[in-house]
């Protein structure tokens, strides 16, 4: 079990990340640029509830808490000034603050990966067998969910690295911004919330999904983010990269509505879930074609709203009201019903915005961001008052 410190800081991390989804969201409202709510999300939002779940879980998957406990405070401090700075940077058009975010930010990631590295590696030198066996079933998927926690922090240091040569300071050629989210979102992100959900889903709904959903998943999954991020709109490999992040996502889909059939219907947090992959695949549907040269108005619009407040929002509050357990709150709002409103809320919001993008109709799009703040703010609260414990 975690210490007290690393628990605070898991709980730091996961209201930061909660109050820059809103700030997301109150960018998107007005009709803010898509690069700006694309940044608050990416490195407000996704990354830093990331972060502060992985310190928990990955250390215990080889029986060890973290290394240092001090680390995360270290490591919360340069993400926020990081993302803070990058994010004035971008929406001031100041390149220097913006390079100031992105060493900041830089520094952060390294001192994750090192404290996981100092704390994973020893154990499995160790006792590789921590790693190749388990008695957890199916234990092929077990272990190659295992294997792709690997990958998606693999991925973060690649996306680093061309977040670096984004901003002129690192010894990898120039980036493109979007290659530098597509790292993050689909390597590290998606590709991890692909792996831990093979992982907590059983523990979680005591249902165990079938083996080659978890395989459709993880396995291209892997492959498809390296070739969008590194070909982003380049020919033929782009376009398999695209391909195959449509069929990880498909796969994905496929396990947690599995696992929505067979479990207890009435976990309200396992519909974000469902609710969350279902926007997954919407989101790769919707900018699929763009990758054979098909690119309708509001298309890249709508495919960046999906993504942020219906695969990753929903799932991120999915899976946050049953790890932490806010429907057993003493507090307004703490039950299923609560819970379901702001699911609802980002669903229907984000449904909305899909479709007027889709539509043009700015004022269905405009509507449904408002609707999305709603959910978002209800989420902040939510998690903000379980931790405040009152």
């Amino acid at each position: 079990m975690a210490t007290g410190r690393l628990s605070r800081w898991t709980r730091y991390f996961t209201v930061a990340s909660a109050a820059s989804l809103v700030v997301s969201q109150a960018v998107a409202v007005p009709g803010g640029p898509r690069s700006l709510v694309v940044t608050v999300a990416v490195f407000g939002f996704v990354c830093p509830m990331i972060f502060g779940m992985a310190y928990l879980l990955l250390p215990s998957y080889v029986g060890r808490t973290l290394a240092d406990q001090r680390l995360p405070g270290g490591h919360f401090a340069l993400a926020y000034l990081g993302s803070g700075a990058l994010v004035a940077g971008r929406a001031l058009d100041r390149v220097a603050l913006a390079r100031i975010g992105v060493i900041l930010w830089s520094g952060g990631v390294a001192v994750f990966v090192g404290a996981l590295a100092w704390t994973v590696v020893p154990a499995v030198l160790d006792r590789p067998e921590v790693i190749l066996r388990s008695d957890e079933a199916p234990q092929r998927s077990t272990r190659l969910a295992t294997a792709m926690i690997a990958v998606a922090l693999g991925y973060l240091v690649v996306g680093t690295s061309a977040l670096l040569g984004w901003a002129g300071l690192g010894p990898v050629p120039a980036f493109a911004f979007p290659a530098v989210v597509h790292y993050y979102t689909a390597g590290f992100g998606a590709l991890l919330i692909f792996a831990l959900g093979a992982r907590l889903v059983p523990g979680f709904f005591h249902v165990t999904p079938p083996r080659v959903g978890t395989w459709v998943a993880l396995v291209p999954g892997a492959i498809a983010p390296g070739l969008l991020g590194t070909f982003l709109w380049g020919g033929v490999a782009f376009r398999i990269g695209a391909v195959l992040q449509a069929v990880a996502m498909v796969g994905y889909a496929g396990v947690v509505v599995y696992v929505f059939r067979r479990s207890d219907w009435q976990r309200v947090g396992l519909a974000g879930i469902v609710l969350g992959a279902v926007a997954g695949v919407v989101a790769v549907g919707i900018n699929l074609p763009a990758a054979f040269g098909g690119v309708a108005p509001g298309q890249v619009r709508a495919h960046v709203a999906t993504v942020v407040t219906g695969f990753f929002a929903l799932t991120i509050v999915g899976y946050a009201v049953q790890f932490f357990a806010v429907t057993s709150g003493r507090f307004r709002g703490a039950s299923d019903r609560g819970v379901g409103a702001v699911v609802a809320a980002l669903a229907f919001g984000t449904l909305a915005r899909t479709g007027g993008l889709l539509a043009g109709v700015d004022a269905v799009s405009r509507a449904g961001a408002g609707l999305a703040l709603c959910g978002a703010v209800g989420y902040a609260y939510l998690v903000g008052r379980r931790f405040a414990g009152r």
